[in-house]
């Protein structure tokens, strides 16, 4: 049979104050209680544990045996609260993120480094994944946050949005686009288009811009991964279509521009998976506080350009 920890705490305190009426003080409960619970564990155990006396109380042979395991339960049961105490303080414990590749790379870096300074003794474990894998990882509880860039209608989840996102026409520099004094989707449809591999929900947005403005790409190589194709075209390989985020430092660094394109219009909407069911770890609920402070910024700055 389990043992009731509840009423083995009373037994331990009996036997530790020598008594029912000291045990009773030092636990805040009465002490008909403390007897009842005792005579309780004796019946479920089927043996006396205490020899009753005048003064005090003395163990029986099944008592002795008894009390050195629950100290040592005891003991183990302080220890995990403890722990847990930790967890709340945030002074240990994990937080796991999973987010598509633009977020990951370009957007939860400063957030993520603010939530190590604040919580030094929390794991923080990131995995950059299409939008398809954050949301197998949430639904399968193998992570805390999940945070997607291409539109998700997955009714089992609650999809909030967090940022706005433009993406841009880029080409380099000396390419024969930048040149030109005036783009349309159709002449950009002639050129080859640098984009992510077929899986890539992002894809699908940039195709579908293609498709409203009229135009249809004739050329495109498939490139997993923004950074390979960020080097791709800053060598004259093309052009493409990406985040304001993901071109920034490239952009400021000379060594891509971006095309003016009337006409062709690529926004989506970054957004926070959530499991309604899920109640969010003290981490990730630090974490959110992060993410909902750095989505006031985002929609300040929106608002200013």
């Amino acid at each position: 049979m389990p043992l009731n920890l509840h009423l083995v705490r009373y037994f331990a305190a009996v036997v530790g104050h020598d008594g029912f009426g000291a045990a009773a003080r030092a636990l805040g409960v009465s002490q008909p209680a403390i007897s009842r619970g005792v005579r309780d564990l004796e019946r479920q155990l089927g043996i006396p544990l205490l020899v009753r006396r005048r003064r005090g109380v003395a163990l029986s042979d099944g008592g002795r045996a008894l009390y050195a395991h629950a100290l040592a339960i005891l003991d183990t049961e302080r220890a995990a609260e403890a722990a847990l105490d930790d967890v709340r303080r945030l002074d240990r414990g994990a937080l796991l993120i999973a987010a598509s590749p633009t977020i990951a790379a370009y957007l939860l870096p400063p957030i993520i480094g603010a939530f190590a300074r604040r919580h030094p003794g929390v794991d923080v474990h990131l995995a950059s994944v299409p939008t398809r894998g954050v949301v197998r990882r949430l639904l399968a509880y193998h992570v805390d946050i999940g945070l997607a860039e291409a539109p998700v209608s997955d009714q089992r989840l609650r999809v909030v949005p967090w940022q706005a996102d433009e993406m841009v026409a880029v080409a380099a520099p000396g390419h024969a686009l930048a040149s030109r004094a005036r783009l349309t989707p159709a002449i950009l449809a002639e050129e080859l288009l640098v984009l992510r591999e077929p899986a890539s929900l992002t894809r699908d947005v940039v195709l579908a811009a293609f498709r409203r403005a009229g135009a249809h790409p004739r050329r495109i190589m498939s490139v997993e991964g923004i950074e390979p194709i960020k080097q791709l075209v800053a060598h004259g390989t093309g052009f493409s279509i990406l985040s304001r985020h993901a071109i920034a430092d490239q952009v400021a660094l000379g060594r891509l521009v971006i095309l003016p394109v009337p006409g062709l219009e690529v926004r989506r909407t970054f957004n926070r998976l959530q499991l309604p069911q899920r109640t969010a770890s003290p981490a990730a609920r630090a974490f959110n506080l992060l993410l909902d402070r750095a989505a006031d910024r985002g929609g300040r700055r929106a608002r200013k350009a």
